[in-house]
């Protein structure tokens, strides 16, 4: 029967929200979670922080059905595939235990179960348990190898200084000024290029440039103002360039990449190159031109890149290892009483690479990252050592160059650091762990606890046959 007929065929299943005469609405029925057919045995506890904070992971060995057979949950089995069905996030537990012990009561009785899986660390910066304790610089690697620089970096990234720059028909330099990561000198801001005083083979580390331009459109002239019409905004068409030099020479016959634009409006644009190896001596420069003509005083204004540091010029290494909260911070938002927040040019990088994080230095011991940034929906994010600011990433968001964004399942209280943060996944395809809301008692390190986790909703034949099946697994020396 398909959903549809389903659905419509109210004479045969009534209606689930009211009762009805032939007793098949809601209260009438058992419901489906009334039919869970296994227990699970646990042979260990732990407790699931620093990622999670408060709670009690519970390590099943068995899983059980109404017969009394003993399965053992693997990593992307059908048996952990049982686990997961039967023990869903939100649902209520039974635990009890067959040892007389005190020291663990806490963690018996009806529980609610927070997540199935192993915990694994993504993305860290927190370093102790206060607001403000947080790693300055962290640190990457790709394919095992760690990328430093000692003494070179070919990273920079410079801003438009405030005034405008009007665009012509001819290529016209875009200008930039200095800024930062700048350590080498490499940007000159006299004939607008960045020079290459290392060759990038030297250092196995091919670059990309990018950059930004907040561009306006041409507008009609006001003769009685002297000044661009804002109400007649005409279409203009606008060509970015990225070019390249040959060593020793100052003219910039070859283009990395170029992009034409449409803009009828305000715009930031972007344009990116490919990664690409360059030779000690090589320069690059941002260059523009439009079409058509653009007098000044004439019958049209503009277009012009708007000063400021909406429009900027970077340089992005393939292999990148350290940035510091100095520079950017690791993660900004337009206010902190919003859902979405944008990270860092480095690690927007890092994410699109796939670089993995190196542990920062960290009293709270997280667990080894063995994953790389790749945040996916459905991890987690929480802020601050704080588990009232944990949040689920409800969308990932990239611009196609290296541009990263999340989008959170809620807003973001005001106030908040958002850059004390630690994002992390629960693997349910990897463990047999069920995570219960119940914080591990204090004094228990190194104490064991076994026990039984019952679904609420047991069927008939496994609640029945529970204390017989027990009773027979532990005469077998299963449990």
């Amino acid at each position: 029967m398909s959903d549809q007929n389903y659905f419509l065929n109210t004479d045969i299943i009534g209606d689930f929200n009211d009762s009805t005469m032939d007793n098949s609405g809601y209260g009438s029925l058992s419901a489906a979670e009334k039919n869970q057919t296994y227990f699970a045995y646990f042979d260990a506890v732990g407790g699931t922080g620093p990622e999670i904070i408060d709670q009690t992971a519970y390590f099943v060995k068995y899983l059980i059905d109404a017969q009394g057979n003993v399965v053992a949950p693997q990593p992307n089995s059908i048996d952990l595939t049982n686990m997961l069905q039967n023990f869903e996030p939100g649902k209520v537990v039974n635990v009890t235990s067959l040892e007389g012990t005190t020291l663990f009561n806490s963690l018996l009785g009806d529980k609610t179960i927070t997540n199935i899986g192993i915990i694994e660390p993504i993305l860290i910066s927190q370093t102790g348990s206060g607001v403000q304790d947080r790693a300055s610089k962290l640190y990457f690697t790709n394919n095992g190898a760690n990328y430093a620089y000692s003494s070179y970096d070919f990273r920079f990234y410079a801003k438009k200084p405030a005034t405008d720059q009007n665009l012509s028909v001819s290529s016209t330099a875009i200008t930039f000024t200095s800024e930062t990561f700048d350590t080498n000198g490499l940007y000159d801001t006299s004939n607008s290029w960045y020079t290459f005083l290392s060759g990038t083979a030297d250092h196995n580390n091919p670059v990309s440039f990018k950059t930004q331009l907040n561009i306006w459109p041409q507008y009609g002239y006001d003769p009685v103002t002297y000044a661009p019409d804002i109400n007649q905004p005409l279409p203009t068409e606008v060509t970015v360039y990225i070019k390249s030099s040959p060593v020793g020479s100052s003219a910039f016959p070859t283009v990395l990449t170029q992009k034409t634009f449409n803009i009828t409006q305000p715009t930031k644009i972007s344009v990116r190159t490919p990664y690409t190896s360059f030779d000690s001596g090589s320069k690059i420069q941002i260059q523009a031109n439009t079409s058509p003509p653009n007098p000044i005083g004439g019958l049209y204004v503009g277009p012009w890149v708007a000063g400021g540091s909406d429009s900027y010029f970077t340089c992005f290494p393939l292999y990148t290892n350290e940035f510091t909260s100095s520079l950017s911070y690791y993660w900004t938002t337009g206010s902190n009483s919003t859902s979405y927040i944008t990270a860092s040019a480095e690690l927007g990088n890092a994410y699109s690479f796939g670089l993995r994080q190196l542990n920062p230095t960290s009293s709270l011991g997280f667990s080894t990252i063995i994953k790389p940034f790749n945040a996916q929906p459905g991890d987690y994010m929480r802020f601050e050592y704080n588990p009232e600011k944990t949040f689920v990433i409800y969308e990932i968001i990239t611009d196609g160059e290296y541009n990263l964004s999340l989008r959170l399942n809620k807003n973001i209280p005001t106030g908040t650091n958002i850059n004390n943060f630690v994002i992390y996944r629960v693997n349910p395809n990897n463990g047999n762990q069920i995570i219960l809301d119940v914080k591990k008692p204090a004094g228990t390190t190194g104490q064991s606890l076994t026990g039984f986790l019952k679904p609420q909703y047991m069927s008939k034949e496994l609640e029945d046959n529970f204390t017989t099946i027990i009773q027979k697994l532990a005469a077998e020396g299963i449990i």
